[in-house]
């Protein structure tokens, strides 16, 4: 519920904005704007194909290491259960501070691996980032051959701008009128 509230909400203020630009774009030259499924440029190009695999073999070989540890941890969870009824109170605890520690160690191998900032994050814009750059410098070089003045990222659950003629950036007319009222 609340991505769709903030993909609404940007991409009402993204036709906002365009809409401003259209009312103050010169009457003489017409706004041009185009748009590109970034997902499907992704998805049909070689080089963000051979990183996703190899992406996709990191997640299965630590999936498997996470599997492999759950199963430990659930054998001993199994085993303490059986035979808590014959242990002494010291053994009872020193089970439980081991199956405790086993599931520490889990949570913390999940966080590290492909928790927020964790190796695949990490991984993922190592072996992105270049693609990435190469395909927006694509697009920006599109856009200027196309006399594009902006070209959204059009996906199904987002609208990005991916280039802006620079020359509508309202930014520091913006900050000046901000400025300006403060003081």
């Amino acid at each position: 519920m609340k991505e769709k509230f903030i993909v609404l909400l940007s991409s009402a203020v993204i036709l906002s904005a365009l809409g401003f630009m259209f009312a103050v774009s010169p009457k003489d030259a017409p706004m041009k704007i185009g748009y590109v499924n970034s997902a499907t440029i992704l998805d049909q190009l070689p080089e963000a194909q051979a990183a996703q695999r190899k992406l996709d073999g990191l997640m299965k070989a630590w999936s498997d290491t996470v599997n492999q540890m759950s199963t430990e941890y659930q054998n001993k969870v199994d085993a303490y259960t059986k035979q808590q009824g014959m242990m002494t109170d010291q053994a009872k605890q020193q089970a439980q501070q081991e199956i405790n520690g086993l599931q520490q160690q889990i949570l913390a191998y999940r966080q590290e691996k492909v928790g927020q900032g964790g190796e695949l994050d990490q991984m993922r814009e190592k072996l992105l980032k270049p693609i990435r750059d190469k395909v927006y410098k694509v697009i920006a070089q599109v856009a200027k051959d196309q006399k594009m003045q902006y070209v959204l990222d059009k996906r199904e659950d987002l609208a990005v701008v991916l280039y802006a003629d620079p020359s509508y950036d309202l930014t520091y007319k913006v900050l000046d009128i901000l400025r300006r009222s403060t003081n």
